[in-house]
Formats: structure tokens, sequence, C-alpha cells
């Protein structure tokens, strides 16, 4: 029986301790690792493809129900306030994945988001301060303002600010519009009024026939 050296025996033992399996890249691979799935890729010109689309299964509840309706009519989100009507649309609130995307996904089929604008509402602030009247101009004690704003001015008058919420008046009130200067205290106070418009969005839903 034919014996082999030494060194030879010690060369094929660390032959034996580097026989794993080797990668492409020629580095020790892993037998038992996991092939990556495969992820399914949106077709090319659909709107998935860019991102301009939004699935409707990841929409909050009241966004599907603006949907579902949008899809056999309009939808309009109007201002969170306790002067606007529930019944009057969707919270303004839940609008932005439609203001995000151009597309929705429903029931599997595409539709795009088309926003305009719809009615008007404004928010109405009145700033006090005190002031020096000149000669021409009246000053009206707040007790003799009429009721309908005689607590929002005094409102301004002992905090500096008032605001009326959405819905609250459709104008500035007349009597507001008719006074600079009260007098509350035994102090002149100088009214100042701001708005704010909003334009309730109203959204329309448009199926997709061919991209």
């Amino acid at each position: 029986m034919r014996t082999l050296p030494l060194v030879a025996l010690l060369s094929l033992a660390a032959l034996a301790g580097c026989s794993g399996l080797v990668d492409g890249a020629g580095q020790p691979g892993d037998p038992t690792a996991e092939t990556p799935a495969a992820t399914a890729t949106p077709p090319p010109g659909s709107p998935d493809a860019d991102g301009s689309a939004v699935a409707y299964e990841s929409l909050t509840d009241e966004q599907q129900a603006a949907v579902r309706e949008a899809v056999n009519g309009s939808v309009r989100f109007v201002p969170d306030s306790p002067y606007v009507n529930d019944s009057a649309g969707y919270s303004n609130a839940i609008i932005d994945p439609f203001r995000g995307h151009d597309y929705v996904r429903y029931d599997g089929t595409d539709y795009e988001i088309r926003i305009s604008s719809g009615r008007l509402y404004a928010s109405y602030g009145i700033h006090a301060e005190r002031g020096s009247p000149g000669e021409n101009d009246t000053v009206v004690p707040v007790e003799d303002l009429p009721e309908s704003v005689r607590e929002e001015v005094r409102e301004a008058v002992e905090t500096g600010d008032y605001h009326a919420p959405m819905g609250r008046w459709d104008s500035l009130p007349e009597p507001l519009g008719e006074t600079r200067y009260v007098r509350y205290d035994d102090e002149t106070y100088r009214l100042i009024y701001a708005v704010g418009d909003y334009w309730a969005p109203v959204m329309e839903l448009r199926e997709v026939h061919d991209r």
C-alpha cells in the first residue's frame, strides 16, 4: 500500500477546509440563504408606475366614502367649524391624498381626480388697540353697539383680538364696518378688521379608459 508524504496530507486537509460554496463574486456563499422574491413592476404608462395614483385601500373610512360618492357625482370639502353644517360636505382635513395625486384606483379602475373651487367661506378677525380718534371720527361706547356684535367687540377690547370662525358671518356685519373707534372702561380703542377667504374645494372623479 502506497503512503503519501506528511506534507501532501496536510495540503489535502487545508483544501478540504476551504471547500465551501462560492458565490459569483468569488466569496463563500450560504447554501441556506433564500433568494429574494421578485416584486411586481407596474406596466409603463399606468398611474402606479410614477406614483401618481393613490390606492382606495390606503385611504381612511371617510376618504373612501368621499371616493364612492365622487364616482357617482361630486363631493365638497368644507371648513371644520361649528358654523358649517356637517351635511355641507366632508371635512377639508381629509383632502390631502386627493391633492397629492392625479388618480385614485378604486375597484380595479383608475379615476382621474379633478378639483375645482366651490363655495366661498370667510373668517373675520377684530383687533383692538388703544387709539386717538381724529376730530371727525365717531367714538361708539361698546354697550351701545348692536347685540349681534357687542360681545365680539368686547372680547377684542379685553383680550386684544376676536376671531370669528369660518361660516360665523357671511360678510363683515354692517355695524362693524361703520365703527372705527369704541369706548370701553374710560379708554378709547381703534378697531382693525381682517378677513380670510376659503374656497371650498369640489372633487370629481372621471374614469380613465385609455392612457
